[in-house]
């Protein structure tokens, strides 16, 4: 699943008038390239037409800005460990998590949008950033996270998967609903805001955090709410990845737990429906169905999940 995070810009497709690959009108294409070395030697390659294909003038040129990921916050500058958990406090009475801040990020990687709207309420529009990486870089904790029901600028801006986006808006310790919260002050961290593009073409690739040798000690890196919160929002892949019991659907979710050996249910890990309809579309998912691999985002919500994209992230 390791890309490299330059990739050829893809076709654009922003706003309304989508450039033409051949630019008919005028037959001219122009090449910007812009020489970041991100402490190596990837540059990025921006390729684009000056005429739209309805013969409109296209975006101006511009200079790029001395980090051609931006000036702003880096994910794992604003996310953090839960200094405000607490074990001891099953209804998250008085809990001392953080109120919610501005923040100001740039220079992040769309790996996931939320498509698929598995319980027909409405519940999909969700983006999963993380902070983008040179290949072979490794992903740092808390580098990663979800936008909740982001807005967009311009408004009618249109964000794909590799996108590299900057987000203003307020990073909110959600403790779970008012009635049900998540309890022992637990929190899911996730941004509201206004997303913009910065460029397109950002690489994506998964962090390996569960490997297929790594004998009774494996699940560790995402055993317990305090470990697995280091890797939330993003796209992370497990090894070695069997299936305990029959798959469970309620109110349109549709779960399977992974076979994590003798842990508690607070530290079960889910395969989840919430990018994908993986029921229909997906493997089968029977008791002791086994995979070489799977990868997915990491989500929480009285629990961790993996949630899969497609059917591709399973490895037979």
């Amino acid at each position: 699943m390791t890309r490299s995070p330059w990739l050829p810009l893809s076709v654009a497709k922003r706003r309304n008038n989508k450039q033409s690959d051949s630019c008919p009108n005028t037959g001219v294409r122009r090449a910007n390239f812009f020489r970041r070395a991100l402490g190596t030697s990837h540059f990025l390659l921006l390729l684009g037409c000056d005429i739209t294909s309805d013969g409109s003038v296209g975006d101006p040129l511009s200079e790029p800005t001395a980090d051609v990921l931006g000036d702003g916050q880096r994910l794992r500058e604003v996310v953090g460990e839960p200094v405000w958990f607490s074990a001891d406090n099953a209804e998250s009475v008085n809990c001392e998590s953080p109120s919610p801040a501005l923040v100001k990020l740039s220079g992040q990687v769309v790996v996931a949008i939320d498509r698929f709207d598995e319980t027909g309420e409405g519940a999909l529009g969700n983006m999963y950033i993380t902070d983008v990486y040179a290949e072979g870089e490794e992903l740092l904790p808390y580098s990663g996270i979800t936008v909740f029901a982001p807005s967009f600028s311009p408004p009618d801006l249109r964000l794909f998967e590799g996108d590299v986006v900057d987000t203003n808006g307020n990073l909110t310790e959600f403790l779970g609903p008012t009635v049900g919260k998540f309890g022992e002050c637990k929190t899911l961290p996730e941004i509201s805001g206004t997303m913009s593009l910065r460029f397109d073409g950002g690489g994506i690739y998964a962090k390996s955090l569960v490997e297929a040798n790594g004998g009774a000690t494996r699940w560790e890196p995402v055993l317990g709410y305090a470990n697995a919160r280091q890797s939330l929002g993003m796209l992370v892949r497990f090894e070695g990845v069997r299936i305990a019991g029959a798959p469970e659907e309620n109110n349109g979710r549709y779960t399977a737990a992974i076979d994590m050996g003798a842990v508690s249910q607070d530290d079960q890990i889910y395969i989840s429906n919430e990018l994908f309809d993986l029921e229909a579309d997906g493997p089968a998912l029977a008791d002791g169905a086994q995979f070489a691999a799977v990868t997915g985002v990491l989500t929480y919500f009285y629990g961790f999940k993996i949630a899969p994209r497609s059917i591709d992230d399973f490895e037979e």
